[in-house]
């Protein structure tokens, strides 16, 4: 697939691949304009004559990339789907990743261990709203939080397990109880098993969100002198659980995708 040449690079369109746990998101960059998205499953990436399908539909109304990269927390599907990109479009793939050219300083004593997503969120954090205190929030396969100050330093993060993981478990781990597809509930109260684990877990997850932002925000607000502090919040889930949080910023499921081509493009 060979790129378009009368197009300036400004508009030449940059593939950008976030490979999750249960999801992979494939999206096109190009100038300015807000991305072209398309979503797989993530076991996919097994079968290259269906991922070729994939990328060859993506492409048939665009140009093919002058430049890709892959975030991913799936190691070996990172590695199959690197080599299936390079070897349809001949363009060499940018792994995130801690060693990269970072626009905030990453303060973390495992570097190597910090996720790819979580990089692009805080490039992508750091960005949206430099000079400013910011807590970015992941609310996927496993909700994540992470903490930048002022400066742009990396303060800290949590990991907490998702909502569709905290159902399996409760299901898997006991003898009686089901699994529940969890969704905003029609009261706070449950009167059969089904709605008190639906109740449960998203009311839970959704204060205990809102007790760690608030925490975050007092210790930043205490600790630095930060007048107020931004919450941005993305992921798979973020749609569902996002609404009921209190002192949110900004709202964007494409925030890590957004990140990645930040770091795309700051590393070519």
């Amino acid at each position: 697939m060979q790129s378009s040449r009368s197009e300036s690079p400004a508009e030449l369109a940059r593939l950008v691949v976030d490979i999750g746990n249960t999801t992979t998101t494939l999206a096109i960059f190009a100038g300015d304009d807000e991305p072209f998205v398309e979503s797989v499953q993530s076991t996919l990436f097994g079968d290259s004559g269906a991922m070729r399908d994939v990328l060859s539909k993506l492409f048939r109304q665009h140009s093919a990339p002058c430049a890709i990269a892959i975030c991913s927390v799936v190691p070996a599907a990172a590695a199959t789907g690197s080599a299936l990109l390079e070897s349809l479009f001949s363009v060499p793939v940018l792994h995130i990743g801690a060693t990269l050219r970072l626009p905030f300083k990453l303060d973390y004593a495992t570097p190597h261990t910090f996720g790819a997503d979580r990089l692009a969120l805080c490039a992508w954090s750091s960005h949206l709203f430099a000079g400013k205190p910011v807590i970015a929030v992941d609310i996927g396969t496993a909700i994540t939080f992470d903490v930048l100050d002022a400066a742009g330093t990396y303060r800290g993060g949590l990991i907490m397990p998702g909502i569709d993981m905290m159902s399996g478990a409760l299901h898997s781990r006991t003898a009686q109880l089901p699994q529940v597809r969890i969704e905003k509930p029609a009261s706070l109260l449950g009167r059969s098993t089904e709605e008190c684990i639906r109740s449960g877990i998203f009311w839970g997850v959704v204060k205990e969100i809102e007790g760690l932002i608030d925490a975050i925000a007092d210790e930043l607000i205490r600790e630095d002198g930060a007048s107020s502090v931004e919450v941005l919040v993305t992921g798979g889930n973020s749609h569902l659980i996002a609404p009921e949080l209190g002192a949110v910023s900004l709202i964007d499921e494409l925030a890590v995708l957004r990140g990645t081509d930040l770091l795309l493009r700051m590393n070519l």
